[in-house]
């Protein structure tokens, strides 16, 4: 089951004894574990029959204890076990009478932050009837603009695929911290339910002149002055942009640049974009960077990275970071 029909099932009030979220994204397992808690149970219930607890702190026999309580004055108990991979899989098989035989009055939701083992797996589909599974994977770089755009649909308000870029480039693929920086812009009211960069710059404070997708179309487009420029204001303020979160935005970057000046004029532009995991209407700025970057400069681009990256870790340099990310710069503008 994905993450909506169960969303709309916890709305519905339809529900499976056991549900199992698991994966490496941790934010669509606390959105589900948040609206277990506030959706199955009124509010008068709750302080009776739902139950939190954390897998370090709990045995499988204690847990098998709470599972079986009935409720009280309510038809549902609902106990959330919390930060399950703390629970050795072996553990865990256990668990498998429970899971082939629930207590039909209890909703058991069990969050476990990680990949699952094969054998943990095979016991999930064992009990198909009983067990709903659910695995949260990690949002694609190229994919977190579109997350973005459909995270303020949801809300009734818009903004431009290209703001939605600067978000995304400028705060990385945490989905919690860009929820609670757009839950902030979310706070205000909007003319005609639209967020602009200046709603953006005054909420979030991401500048919508000095942010890492300026930087990013300054190097596609050759301006060298604009590339220094950012690069300076970057140099400035090393917390809020620290040189590895630049060399990751752009060595993705130009990795993409990379095949697809392997593939241009060989493969239709629907095959290129599949194979760089970009929005057809990207390759705009893949043709465009083409014009000053061959594959030999690319390669060049690459050992810049690699050299910055080491001196930044502190191999073989004494330079400040400052000086690091302004000097990176220079030489790709100069290539």
């Amino acid at each position: 089951m994905n993450y909506t029909d169960i969303i709309n099932n916890i709305n519905k009030k339809i529900f499976s004894p056991v549900y199992f979220l698991y994966g490496k994204e941790p934010y669509f397992i606390d959105v589900l574990s948040q609206h277990f808690a506030n959706n199955i149970l009124s509010p008068e219930e709750i302080e009776l029959n739902q139950t939190i607890i954390y897998g370090k702190d709990i045995t499988i026999k204690d847990l098998i204890s709470y599972l079986k309580v009935f409720p009280m004055m309510s038809n549902y108990r609902v106990v959330i076990l919390k930060e399950a991979q703390d629970i050795k899989d072996k553990d865990f098989e256990t668990l498998a009478p429970y899971f082939e035989k629930p207590q039909l009055s209890t909703i058991f939701v069990i969050c476990y932050k990680s990949a699952i083992k094969k054998s943990l797996e095979n016991l999930l589909k064992k009990n198909p009837n009983t067990v709903v599974s659910f695995e949260s994977t990690e949002i694609r770089e190229s994919n977190l603009p579109t997350w973005i755009i459909n995270y303020l649909k949801e809300r009734l308000v818009t903004c431009s695929t290209q703001t939605a870029q600067i978000i995304a480039s400028s705060l990385g693929n945490d989905l919690s911290k860009i929820s609670n920086e757009l839950d902030k812009l979310l706070i205000n009211t909007f003319e005609n339910g639209i967020i602009t960069m200046d709603d953006v710059e005054n909420n979030i404070g991401i500048s919508k002149k000095y942010n890492i997708y300026e930087l990013q179309n300054a190097l596609i487009y050759n301006d060298r002055s604009k590339a220094i420029d950012i690069a300076i204001h970057f140099a400035s303020n090393t917390k809020e942009t620290p040189i590895f979160m630049i060399i990751n935005v752009l060595n993705s970057f130009f990795e993409k640049l990379f095949v697809f000046l392997q593939h241009s004029g060989r493969k239709d532009n629907n095959s290129i974009a599949r194979m760089l995991g970009v929005n057809i209407y990207m390759l705009e700025n893949y043709k465009k960077a083409s014009r000053y970057y061959n594959l030999s400069k690319v390669l060049k681009v690459f050992e810049i990275f690699r050299d910055y990256d080491m001196k930044a870790k502190g191999y073989d340099n004494v330079t400040s970071e400052d000086e690091l990310i302004k000097e990176m710069i220079l030489k790709i503008v100069y290539l």
